[in-house]
């Protein structure tokens, strides 16, 4: 949801440690400080000048008919002035001086959740934390789904109660962690639709079993590009995925 933060923890079993939400990044890590590895649906990496992220369009790529769920990312000052404003005209603005083309309202809306993150990881360089990585929930997905992107919306619903997209990502996360349906309705009831919505916590859970699936040995992590560049911080620009070592 809007300004807010779930995040999903899992043990090296594959059990449900915690779950939450969070109003900022400083207090999900604060809250989840003995995890190995924390990743997050949010860019890291911006470029300064406008130049597209390779992260975002090999993402597109093999996504496919998902493609439209990889959002572009802004430069690292239309971020801050975002969060500084919180004005899309300003922030769109900077967006078509430096890059050429005009901000999205679906960008503008994580922008300033994009500028809190980076200013975390680049005002506090080499401060005691996990290491912290960007992945994609869409590519999540599609690299446990052995390469073929997800067939239907996850928000989308037929009639009352058939939500295949839902039951799409549920079947494909089952298939590598059985017990994550479970996790999934025990997380429904523990919280508030106004807090965080069904599809964040597919996309939370993504991520977790992506970090589970390496962690427990049962996968390799790779990148989108294989050879990711780093911005002029010194942060990569890469979207992680898991692979799985057996289909």
């Amino acid at each position: 949801m809007p300004g807010r933060l779930f995040s999903v923890a899992l043990d090296w079993n594959g059990s449900l440690v915690r779950c939450g939400v969070f109003k900022t990044f400083e207090k999900l890590l604060e809250c989840n400080s003995d995890a190995k590895l924390v990743f997050v649906d949010m860019p890291i990496g911006l470029s300064e000048d406008g130049t597209r992220r390779a992260c975002d369009d090999e993402a597109r790529c093999v996504l496919k008919r998902r493609a439209s769920s990889v959002f572009t990312t802004p430069t690292r000052l239309t971020a801050r002035v975002a969060m500084c404003t919180n004005s899309y005209k300003a922030a769109s603005c900077i967006e078509r001086e430096f890059a050429e083309r005009g901000l999205s309202q679906q960008s503008f809306h994580i922008a300033r959740k994009i500028a809190e993150l980076d200013t975390l990881l680049t005002a506090n360089i080499g401060a005691p934390r996990p290491p912290i990585r960007e992945v994609h929930p869409e590519v999540c997905f599609w690299a446990l789904n052995e390469g073929k992107p997800m067939s239907h919306n996850k928000k989308k619903r037929l009639g009352k109660d058939e939500r295949p997209g839902e039951y799409e990502r549920l079947r494909v996360l089952g298939h590598r962690l059985p017990p994550v349906r479970s996790m999934f309705l025990e997380m429904i009831d523990g919280t508030s639709r106004s807090q965080v919505a069904r599809d964040d916590i597919l996309d939370a859970l993504a991520a977790a079993v992506t970090g589970w699936l390496w962690k427990s040995g049962r996968g390799t992590l790779a990148t989108l590009p294989a050879v990711p560049p780093r911005d002029s911080r010194g942060l990569p620009m890469e979207m992680v995925y898991c692979t799985p070592d057996h289909a």
